[in-house]
C-alpha cells in the first residue's frame, strides 16, 4: 500500500506549535559587566599595539619583529577563531605581551643616527603599553574585588601613563643636593640636559620641515619633539630659565613672558 502524503492546502499557515519550534534557537548568554569591561580594555590595548607595529621601524628589523609580535599576542587573544596558534588564557597573554615589550625595548637600545627619533617615540608608546598591561593584569586577576579598577581602565583617565604616580614638583637647585653631588655639580648636570634638549629640539624641527617625510614619520617626530621639550623644560625651569628658558618659554614660546604687555602700556 502506498503511503498517503497529505499536502497542506494553499494558503494554509503553520500551526503555533511549529512556529514556536522554528524560533526556539538558543540565545547566547549575555556577558557579565566584568567580561564586557575586560574585552573593552583588551581592545584599547590592541589599538596601542597596532600603532606600535605600524611605526616606521623598518630600519630596525629586530625591533619591528618584536613590535609585530606584541600586536599578534593581542590579535590572537581577541580573535581566537582566526588564530592558528594554541589558545592561552588572558592573564598568560598579558604576561607574554609584557615580555615582548621588554624585547622591543632591548632592540631599540641599538638605535643611532636617523633611527633615534622613531626609537624615542616608540619607547614612549612601549612605556604606555607596558603600564596598561600591568594594571589590566592586576585588575583581572583580582576580580571581583577589582571591578572598579577594571572600569577605570576603559576610560581616558584610566589609560593615562603613570596615572597612579603623581608628578613630583620640580626641585630648585637651592635645595639640598643628593649625596655625593655639590650644588655646582648638580647645576652643571641640569645645564647639560637643557642644552642637549635644545639641540635635539632644533634638529627635530628641521626634520619635520622636510617635505619628503611621510605623515606617519611627521607624527612620530612630533611625539619625539614633545618629549624633548618636556625634558628641556624641566631642566631649564629648575635652573631658573638661565639656559634656554623656563618652563613657560619651552611650553608657550620665547615671547610668552612679554605677551600683551606692550598693548597694556
Amino acid at each position: 500500500m502506498e503511503a498517503i502524503i497529505a499536502h497542506p492546502a494553499k494558503g494554509a499557515k503553520r500551526s503555533p506549535a511549529r512556529q514556536q519550534a522554528k524560533h526556539s534557537e538558543p540565545v547566547p548568554p549575555r556577558p557579565t559587566e566584568a567580561e564586557r569591561l575586560q574585552t573593552e580594555a583588551l581592545q584599547i590595548l590592541h589599538y596601542l599595539c597596532t600603532e606600535l607595529a605600524q611605526a616606521e621601524l623598518q630600519d630596525m628589523p629586530h625591533a619591528l619583529g618584536e613590535a609585530i609580535e606584541c600586536d599578534t599576542v593581542l590579535f590572537n587573544l581577541l580573535n581566537p577563531e582566526e588564530s592558528d596558534s594554541p589558545q592561552i588564557g588572558t592573564l598568560e597573554s598579558l604576561v607574554m605581551l609584557r615580555q615582548c615589550v621588554q624585547n622591543t625595548f632591548a632592540c631599540l637600545e641599538a638605535a643611532s643616527g636617523p633611527t633615534v627619533p622613531v626609537a624615542i617615540a616608540s619607547a614612549a608608546l612601549l612605556e604606555h603599553i607596558d603600564g596598561f598591561a600591568s594594571h589590566l593584569h592586576q585588575a583581572i586577576a583580582g576580580l571581583p574585588g577589582t571591578l572598579e579598577d577594571l572600569r577605570a581602565l576603559t576610560t581616558f583617565a584610566g589609560i593615562k601613563t603613570f596615572r597612579d604616580r603623581p608628578t613630583p614638583p620640580i626641585r630648585r637647585v637651592e635645595q639640598a643636593p643628593p649625596p655625593g653631588k655639590t650644588h655646582a655639580q648638580q647645576r652643571r648636570v641640569l645645564e647639560f640636559v637643557a642644552q642637549q634638549a635644545g639641540t635635539v629640539n632644533e634638529m627635530l624641527m628641521l626634520m619635520q620641515a622636510d617635505s619628503k617625510i611621510s605623515y606617519d614619520s611627521q607624527v612620530l617626530l612630533g611625539g619625539a619633539q614633545a618629549i624633548t621639550q618636556y625634558i628641556g623644560a624641566a631642566a631649564g625651569d629648575a635652573l631658573g630659565g638661565d639656559i634656554v628658558g623656563d618652563f613657560e618659554r619651552w611650553t608657550y614660546g620665547p615671547n610668552f613672558a612679554d605677551a600683551g604687555k606692550g598693548a597694556a602700556a
